[in-house]
């Protein structure tokens, strides 16, 4: 009995002397992540235009149609200004246990990642991906229901190597 007690250890943790994952240096996206988005935005704004040019045709004038012009015109515009404001905020970090992944300005979310809770590593490219050459880092950890990290706007180099240096980091920790 007193050799089981003598191996359990639950010691205490300081969280002040923990350390702060805000004073890591994130490296930043692709800038192509910002085209990406304006592309997607534009394509839907273009898609709206028709149709309410379609309405304007086949309903009677009447100020509703010019209002909800305005108002989706008003919806269109904060979401380029959104993009924009966005793209410098998302950043990422690779360190020697976890990763680290930070995005949004409002409401700004920063996720980290220990390298012995993640799953697998993907790669993905969609069709605007491959047209401005990037890719879409995925990590899944165990229990999560699809991907739990998305790193978007990442060079398929670069993310290659990501993935590479996780999945490195991952039989690493299996070996210990």
């Amino acid at each position: 009995m007193d050799s089981i007690e003598n191996q359990f250890s639950n010691q205490q943790l300081f969280i002040n002397l923990l350390p702060d994952y805000r004073a890591v240096d994130f490296e930043p996206i692709s800038k192509k992540k910002l085209t990406k988005s304006v592309y997607q935005i534009s394509i839907g704004l273009v898609i709206f235009l028709v149709g309410w040019g379609i309405l304007f045709y086949l309903i009677p004038l009447h100020w509703s149609v010019f209002l909800g012009l305005v108002v989706i015109l008003f919806l269109f515009s904060f979401s380029y200004f959104n993009a924009y404001l966005l793209q410098p905020r998302y950043g990422y970090a690779l360190r020697e246990k976890d990763i680290i992944y930070r995005r949004g300005y409002l409401v700004s979310k920063t996720t980290v990642i220990p390298f012995n809770r993640i799953q697998h590593v993907s790669i993905s490219r969609g069709i605007f991906d491959k047209a401005l050459n990037i890719s879409t880092l995925k990590i899944f950890t165990a229990g999560g229901q699809g991907s739990d990290v998305s790193i978007p706007g990442l060079l398929p180099d670069l993310a290659v190597k990501l993935k590479e240096a996780v999945a490195q980091k991952l039989s690493v920790e299996e070996d210990e």
